[in-house]
């Protein structure tokens, strides 16, 4: 059985305060993950962590990474 989701009618363009609050709360939570996740990049990269162990074990070009740690220096 498969769950259905109940569409609310309104007009378009209209989002309630509730729904603007919700997508500001999950843009500020993913900005957060984000710079977090960067800053443990660009940690490994300055304990010596090599540009291309640290591409293979993120998925991150290496052209990435060299800007990340350039940035945060």
């Amino acid at each position: 059985m498969t769950a259905t989701i109940r569409r609310v009618s309104r007009p378009r363009g209209t989002l309630t305060d509730a729904q603007i609050r919700l997508l500001t709360r999950t843009a500020e939570k993913s900005e957060k993950a984000q710079a977090e996740y960067r800053a443990a990049v660009v940690r490994v990269l300055t304990e010596g962590g090599s540009f291309s162990e640290v591409s293979a074990a993120t998925g991150l070009s290496t052209n990435t990474l060299q800007r990340w740690k350039r940035e945060a220096s």
